[in-house]
């Protein structure tokens, strides 16, 4: 029961060792006290236990999250992934905020001893990563380093001196070993050290909530994250940009109050232009029109064009039978400001809603252009209905005033004539271009004439020239 000796199997099977049905191992000088000897052939051997990773439904627990054992590494908190910073990760690696470990090490307060260090990850008052590395035989001294690389290098300059009579420093005839070169080639290095570059812990952090913003660069400059073991959604990836996208307009925005006429001519400096913005959103109704109003072409049985009116008098009719607020919704927009936005789908060519306003002279609406100019209005809503009619939706419209530009919209507008109390009437209708779904912004382009200057587009599409005029 006192015996010192210890072995590894196959130096315990060389030095003559024998084991029990019992699972007990006797060494050679107490070989005789054994009973009931297994012949080497015939014993059986347990092996050791994997180590099991906990899946992605556990890992997603929260503070539920159990820890995991790694050699000497004990993870004991994964952290949270910041998808609004881009600070906590490399091409590499995967350092999020909160992570907390522990580590069995070479201590650096006594030589030639092991001792306990916690792992953290941190944050700065500047928002960038801090890593911190306090022993248990010294809490007193914590050992910081802005990346992972630095934190670990700066522990182990520690640990080399705490330990450096303990080697032979080049004395070629002196019994201490000697101390090894080329950290490359053997060892840890910093990530392995907090357990960031170590297969299992990799793998449970790329299944953390919000990975998918370790793929979505903040700037041009942030890095990428390469992931080895599980993909991020590509539809969580897109919702990830749009949500920034909005963020980011919301800060751009000098007024916040929910009124696009309160942005004042800023709204327009800021974007690029110095011409004037008012103007351009008058159109002429040839550029909306390229056939008889109120028609749409169709090919006969001889492949003759016709003009469809019964069609735009149907759509318009299926239009207005239901209320507007359960068709459409206006929201806070990723392109500027407030946008249109879908509340149910809609069929390619599909009239999604009337442009609505007062229809004045061009005389007039040359007079409140000026008007809205000089009070500081900035934005006004004008479409032309015809060559004599304009309709202006700045003070009094619809919701059809908030849509956004775009360099591939979902939507076109149209002149139409339909049959209405009234008599016959020409309409400005906004029709799908595409079949749209839910929840989707209905954007169009405007078709902004040269003027004074360019005005910048940040719509975001793939085609976007950067530029709506």
């Amino acid at each position: 029961a006192n015996c010192p000796s210890n072995f590894h199997f196959p130096c315990a099977y060389a030095c003559g060792s024998v084991f029990t049905q019992n699972r007990e191992m006797y060494c050679r000088n107490h070989r005789n006290f054994a009973t009931d000897v297994l012949p080497l052939d015939r014993a059986s051997f347990e092996h050791q236990k994997t180590l099991r990773i906990v899946d992605k439904a556990s890992s997603e627990g929260g503070d539920n999250f159990p820890c995991f054992r790694v050699g000497a590494l004990v993870v004991q908190s994964l952290g949270n992934i910041c998808t609004e910073s881009d600070g906590f990760h490399s091409k590499h690696y995967i350092t999020p905020l909160g992570y907390t470990a522990t580590r069995i090490f070479w201590s650096f307060v006594k030589a030639r001893t092991r001792t306990l260090y916690i792992l953290k990850v941190n944050e700065t008052k500047q928002s960038e990563p801090l890593f911190t590395v306090r022993a248990i035989d010294n809490p007193t001294v914590v050992i910081q380093g802005k990346n992972v690389v630095e934190a670990y290098n700066n522990l182990m300059k520690q640990v080399m001196n705490a330990n450096k009579h303990c080697f032979s420093n080049r004395d070629l005839f002196s019994r201490l070993p000697t101390k090894r070169k080329g950290s490359a080639l053997y060892g840890l290095n910093g990530p392995q050290f907090f357990g960031f570059g170590l297969h299992h812990v990799r793998k449970a952090l790329e299944l953390l909530p919000g990975s998918e913003a370790l793929a979505v660069p903040l700037t041009r400059k942030s890095s990428v994250y390469r992931f080895c073991y599980n993909n991020p959604n590509i539809c969580d990836m897109t919702e990830l940009q749009r949500r920034r996208a909005v963020s980011a307009a919301e800060k751009a925005l000098e007024n916040s109050s929910g009124s696009a006429r309160t942005e004042g001519m800023s709204a327009v400096d800021k974007s690029g232009g110095s011409g004037r913005i008012t103007r351009a959103l008058v159109r002429s109704a040839d550029e909306d029109v390229g056939f008889e109003s109120g028609s749409v072409r169709t090919k006969n049985k001889n492949g003759e064009l016709t003009f469809d009116k019964e069609s735009n008098q149907a759509k318009y009719a299926e239009m207005k039978s239901v209320p507007l607020e359960n068709r459409l919704a206006a929201k806070r927009s990723h392109i500027h400001g407030w946008g249109l936005f879908t509340k149910v789908d809609l069929a390619r060519h599909a009239m999604i809603i009337e442009y609505m306003g007062e229809v004045v002279s061009q005389s007039i609406a040359d007079k409140r252009e000026r008007a809205y100019e000089m009070s500081g209005i900035g934005s006004c809503y004008m479409f032309r209905l015809d060559s004599q009619r304009i309709v202006d939706a700045t003070m009094i419209g619809c919701m059809a005033r908030f849509m956004n530009h775009c360099c591939s919209p979902n939507a076109y507008a149209k002149i139409i004539t339909v049959e209405t109390d009234k008599g016959l009437e020409k309409k400005i209708g906004i029709f799908a271009n595409r079949d749209i779904g839910g929840g989707e912004e209905i954007t169009y382009d405007y078709k902004f004439a040269v003027e004074d200057g360019s005005l910048r587009c940040t719509c975001g599409a793939p085609t976007c020239t950067g530029r709506m005029n």
